[in-house]
């Protein structure tokens, strides 16, 4: 009886075959050839283009500035080699190429063939779990079972190594700083089966002792400390390290955060923070173009920061951003104009030696909207805290606007004088704003799982300096689920309420408004809202006082590209604004069906993808005949 090697390290046979490769150095453009095509036949129970990504040798691309890809003959004989440990790597243990064609086709140019005979693939035959905490292996043979690596299923060495790192974490999020996982993985070659046995050494179970500061210089250690997420006594959790990380980075003033425990396991483990200067400030610059369905836009982007402004840990921002626009497109330009936002915006953090932070900013504003176009400053005041280890974030501010209108389209607005659509010039608001903010996300850009909640609220009146008085409660949930280890659900529910006293309008910038890339994607930005014609029969979104959205997605994982995954997103949207709260019916939601493609870039996601209508096409309701939305933009939709 033939016995496989024991896997218990870190290494896949697949990764030691790569490390081969990478010794011997080849100059692949002295070869003088090119491969047009590369083919590899047999594959049937694995992916053949996952398979061609792990290959030294690569096709050249059928567009025609492609870039050639080189044939080299001693690399293409450690591909041969890289395809069975590919194929062992995935419980294919046998797995054999049968034969293999180097053709000349055209000028310099080969078509490479590989035959493959795949075999019988090895089957987990049993897993075991040993030295875990009361409950702990229960949860560690669900997570395997979810990833396929339980009894009856083809051995998987990927898999079995994202179990055991996944396990380790839950360990740890459970208090067991110090817990590690090792496994093994008994092969039998002549019978195709594997035995699995993953083993936990879970150390103490861990709790924050003191912490300290290191490297602060002339930063005082206790503003510091007031990052901190956890107080002495509280379990072990990894994520208010990471929490903690990323608030002290976002201070400005350091190039390096460290958080280090004892190295010796401790049932009280203090925490050591290491911090090292930075520049204090930072400039950023940049530019670029948007395009939504009934609007486009060139647009640049200037902001200056300075870190620990006159001491105290106060960050002064300036921004600008400038841009022009042109409505509905510049193919058929209807109104264009130049559009700015810009602002100086002060922070002080630690206010009355506590966590709380106090901004204030003013900002000068020029703006181009359907109807209409604006100039007027702004002004903001306010304060936020984080509670329950950052993972609540409550604050409210005092809000200041004035706008003076021009180009303004008399057959909507009435002359503009009256308080038409809630209306005036000039326009002067003022409003409350206040906020909490509950994250539950395992992490806030692309989350896996968790929940996210957003409870938001704004009052007008007299008392405060506005000239209308009015109320606004917005709720926002949202939930993230995984299905399998490239599938997330992600859902997302809202409802806004716009509420005036008796004879009044709200104000027109304040009105609730639905469509575009992070809201109802079957509509181009803002145009799911009540609409106006003009004298030429244009419609004009003017805004509700009601609205209700309900979207969901798959996030597909497809396909690695450059080190990122590049998902496909197929979404359904739901939702309405009308003109009045009690307007809002479920038997008037404006349903959108769809498809975005992202991928992940050093500045963020970038999504592009369309959104179809599949009801209230036509008739009375916004945007008739209007079926299809595109949009192309940085980031996800929530």
């Amino acid at each position: 009886m033939r016995r496989g090697a024991i896997f218990a390290g870190k290494t896949s046979i697949l990764t030691l075959a790569t490390a081969l490769a990478s010794s011997c150095a080849h100059d692949e453009l002295s070869t003088g050839v090119w491969v047009h095509d590369l083919q590899i036949k047999g594959v049937k129970a694995l992916s053949s283009g996952d398979l061609e990504d792990k290959l030294a040798t690569q096709k050249t691309g059928w567009w025609p500035f492609a870039s050639k890809k080189w044939f080299d003959e001693a690399a293409f004989d450690l591909d041969l080699q890289r395809i069975k440990a590919y194929y062992a790597d995935h419980g294919y243990f046998d797995a054999r190429v049968v034969s293999h064609q180097v053709r000349k086709v055209k000028k310099d140019g080969v078509d490479v063939v590989i035959e493959v005979q795949e075999n019988s693939p090895t089957v987990i035959q049993s897993v075991g779990f040993k030295g875990f905490p009361a409950d702990a292996a229960d949860r560690a043979a669900k997570l395997a079972n979810s990833r396929d690596l339980s009894a009856g299923h083809v051995f998987d060495f990927p898999a079995f190594a994202e179990v055991k790192q996944r396990i380790s974490d839950r360990m740890k999020e459970d208090g067991y700083a110090y817990g590690t996982v090792n496994g093994s993985v008994n092969v039998d070659r002549d019978k195709h089966v594997a035995v699995i046995e993953i083993e936990a050494q879970p150390g103490p179970e861990t709790r924050f002792g003191t912490t300290t500061v290191q490297g602060n210089g002339g930063i005082p250690a206790w503003k510091l400390l007031n990052r901190v997420t956890w107080k002495p006594g509280d379990t072990y959790d990894p994520h208010d390290l990471s929490t903690t990380q990323g608030r002290l980075y976002d201070l400005g003033v350091f190039s390096s955060v460290r958080l280090d425990l004892p190295q010796t396991p401790v049932a009280v483990a203090d925490v050591k923070i290491n911090v090292k200067p930075g520049k204090l400030y930072e400039l950023r610059l940049g530019g670029g173009v948007g395009a939504e369905l009934q609007r486009e836009e060139v647009h640049a982007r200037f902001e200056l920061t300075l870190n620990n402004f006159l001491g105290g840990l106060r960050k002064l921002r300036i921004r600008i951003h400038p841009a022009y626009v042109v409505i509905p497109s510049i193919t058929d330009v209807q109104r264009s104009g130049p559009a700015a936002e810009s602002d100086v915006q002060l922070t002080q953090p630690d206010i009355f030696g506590s966590n709380a932070t106090v901004h204030a900013l003013v900002g000068y504003d020029v703006g181009i909207a359907e109807g209409y176009q604006y100039v007027g400053p702004r002004a903001q005041v306010g304060i936020d805290r984080p509670f329950f280890r950052g993972k609540v974030l409550a604050g409210g501010s005092w809000n200041l606007q004035y706008l003076d209108f021009f180009n303004i389209d008399q057959d909507v607005f009435n002359g503009a004088s009256d308080r038409f659509f809630g209306f005036q010039d000039p326009y002067r608001l003022a409003y409350l704003e206040e906020f909490v903010q509950i994250d539950l996300r395992n992490r806030p850009l692309d989350p896996t799982y968790g929940g996210f909640l957003l409870l938001h609220a704004e009052q007008s009146g007299a008392p405060i300096g506005s000239a209308f008085e009015y109320l606004k409660l917005v709720p926002d949930l949202r939930f993230y689920v995984p299905l399998g280890r490239r599938v997330v659900v992600a859902v997302r529910g809202l409802v806004g309420w716009l509420g005036t006293r008796a004879g009044q309008d709200s104000p027109i910038t304040r009105r609730f408004s639905l469509g575009g890339p992070s809201s109802h994607r079957g509509f181009g930005f803002g145009r799911l809202a009540p609409q106006v014609r003009d004298s030429q029969g244009r419609l004009i979104p003017v805004g509700g006082d009601g609205e209700v959205l309900g979207s969901a997605e798959l996030r597909i994982d497809v396909r690695k590209i450059g080190g990122a995954w590049l998902d496909v997103v197929p979404f359904v949207d739901a939702g309405n604004v009308t003109a009045r709260f009690a307007d809002l019916s479920l038997n008037t939601l404006n349903v959108a069906v769809g498809l975005s493609l992202e991928y992940t870039t050093p500045i963020g996601v970038v999504r592009g993808g369309a959104g179809v209508r599949v009801n209230r096409v036509d008739g009375d309701v916004p945007d008739p005949g209007q079926r299809y939305a595109y949009h192309i933009t940085i980031g996800e939709a929530f």
